[in-house]
């Protein structure tokens, strides 16, 4: 334990030349070299490879992981259908929190909007948090009192279930959904069925302005919490989440436009080839530098934290784990 605090833990539980590659990676990490990243967790069929920190971080610092929430929110709506407190995801959000809904014609094409819409990115609605201009933007919500009034005041912008449009506002909403469906608070819902038997202590989530939780982005976790999501996920759930469902929220549900990427539930998807081997990811990203990686075809799990908020910098590990760890590894087997 007392290893863990000076920053860095190494076990050569690879070929020795992967370790050391890795190993230089972690010394630069430790040692601050790779601008506002702030820590790194990397591990292999259940080994920790290294652990590293940057200057003023230790696995008890607590980071805001920004939209990284949103895959730990799709975890929980897991948990409610688990648990029967949701049928299906085809089941309408006018359904669930009809008041939400009263000021729409009854014909109005947002009543049908479904909670794997909001799972998916495909509301319709007119939001998109990578276009400033868009209506929907979240900076936009953030400056109201009533982010969920705000979502559905937005008109309609594209056929729903059709078009995959980046929008926090409908992963916030999914908050109360989760709420109303557990009947307790969503910190408290994820503390008893995910948080509590994992053994993270103390996450730290956002409140909205009228005081439901924010779903949709700054949860406070530590890269070891961050860690033992992937871990999870690696596992197949690990008792806690139905594999069924994990399944389902880690395979391709729409492609991205103009971009590489696929989505799932609120995860992240990513494929290619190196070093002549197909290789898979499944991620949850945080703006910043905030990521869960796990990549089946090497059993890896690697947890990054940082800080570089609206800068290409943030994606430094996505650049260390397919230039260098993943290679690495692929050579050394």
């Amino acid at each position: 334990m007392i290893t863990r605090l000076l920053s860095l833990v190494l076990f050569l539980a690879v070929a020795p030349a992967a370790a050391a590659q890795i190993d230089d990676i972690a010394a630069k990490m430790q040692a601050g070299e790779y601008k506002g990243i702030t820590g790194m967790m990397v591990s292999r069929d259940g080994e920790i490879l290294a652990e590293a920190y940057a200057p003023g971080n230790s696995p008890d610092k607590r980071h805001d992981i920004r939209s990284a929430t949103k895959s730990i929110t799709a975890l929980l709506v897991g948990e409610l259908i688990e648990d029967g407190s949701l049928k299906s995801v085809k089941v309408k959000l006018s359904k669930i929190l009809p008041d939400d809904f009263k000021h729409m014609p009854k014909d109005d094409p947002r009543r049908d909007i479904t909670v794997e819409d909001a799972l998916t990115m495909r509301t319709g609605l007119a939001c998109n948090d990578w276009i400033p201009a868009s209506v929907g933007q979240e900076d936009k919500m953030y400056k109201t009192r009533d982010w969920g009034a705000f979502l559905w005041a937005l008109p309609m912008a594209y056929e729903r279930g059709e078009h995959f449009s980046y929008c926090t506002g409908g992963v916030v909403y999914l908050g109360r959904v989760i709420e109303k469906l557990a009947g307790k608070p969503v910190p408290d819902y994820a503390e008893e069925c995910l948080f509590g038997p994992m053994g993270i202590e103390g996450a730290k989530w956002e409140k909205t302005p009228t005081g439901h939780t924010d779903t949709g982005g700054h949860l406070r976790l530590t890269l070891p919490d961050l860690h033992r999501i992937g871990a999870l996920v690696r596992n197949g759930g690990e008792g806690l989440v139905d594999p069924k469902w994990l399944k389902e929220a880690t395979s391709e549900k729409t492609h991205v436009y103009e971009r590489n990427e696929r989505y799932g539930y609120l995860w992240w998807l990513n494929s290619g080839i190196v070093k002549e081997q197909p290789i898979s990811l499944v991620y949850a990203h945080g703006n910043g530098g905030n990521f869960i990686f796990y990549v089946p075809e090497l059993n890896l799990v690697a947890a990054f934290t940082g800080k570089n908020y609206g800068d290409r910098s943030q994606f430094i590990p996505m650049q260390l784990l397919t230039r260098e760890i993943i290679p690495s590894l692929i050579e050394a087997d």
